[in-house]
């Protein structure tokens, strides 16, 4: 996992796919003022990095070459909700940096849904929803969350009164009773589940209700809805 930082300060979580390109959410690259996107060259990736505030020996950053957002992405909107960021240079493996595995595309023999998997969502984020109360980690923090069926997940926003619409290009995870959740600056890191013994990233972390409520999961980017998109976009 890598932390996206802008004017020295954490905004967004990513991870690596290859050693020069970051998948991410789309929109932690808008500026908030309509379709523009963040520059290139106000995005630094801090890159093996656990404690924000003391750098370990073997955290580095780098650069960044281009973002590609995906092309029905809208900012403001959660739909498409997917980026890459390509690197300006590769980054060497090691023992604590490798690239997370992507999931089979929908249509693939090992396609999944992931749905009733237990998975780990992770990031620098705030650590309670009200952030006058609450602090940005400094430490990177994981939960344990569930992976809920899209029906289940609108039946469980029903009841609280939302009419969120939940796609199909979405997934939800976590905790009926809530606890547990992503929040505020975790989004764009990933939500995985292992796989022969490593990470796949299945979901990327994009919008929700507040942080950790009981009956109103996170919702995140499918992944396997969009592996040829990124597929395609690795080779261009």
């Amino acid at each position: 996992m890598v932390s996206l930082n802008r004017r020295g300060s954490h905004f967004c979580g990513g991870t690596l796919i290859t050693d020069r390109d970051i998948l991410t959410a789309g929109h932690c690259l808008c500026t908030g003022i309509g379709e523009e996107l963040i520059s290139p060259a106000k995005i630094k990736i801090s890159i093996s990095q656990h404690d924000l505030e003391h750098s370990a020996g073997s955290a580095f950053e780098m650069a960044v070459d281009k973002i590609m957002v995906h092309p029905e992405y809208s900012c403001k909107k959660v739909r498409h909700d997917l980026a890459i960021i390509r690197m300006n240079g590769r980054v060497p493996w090691s023992a604590t940096v490798g690239p997370a595995c992507l999931p089979a595309a929908n249509g693939e023999d090992s396609y999944s849904q992931f749905s009733n998997t237990t998975a780990t969502v992770a990031g620098w984020g705030w650590t309670n929803e009200n952030r006058g109360t609450g602090n940005r980690a400094s430490i990177l923090q994981k939960g344990k969350v569930h992976i809920l069926e899209n029906e289940t997940c609108r039946t469980w926003y029903q009841s609280q009164g939302k009419k969120t619409k939940i796609q199909g290009g979405q997934m939800c995870a976590g905790h009926e009773q809530g606890g547990i959740d992503a929040c505020w600056a975790d989004s764009g890191g990933p939500l995985m589940v292992q796989s022969h013994g490593q990470a796949m990233i299945v979901g990327v972390v994009s919008t929700g209700i507040g942080c950790a409520r009981p009956l109103l999961p996170g919702l995140y980017t499918r992944i396997s809805e969009y592996v040829p998109w990124i597929r395609s976009t690795l080779d261009s």
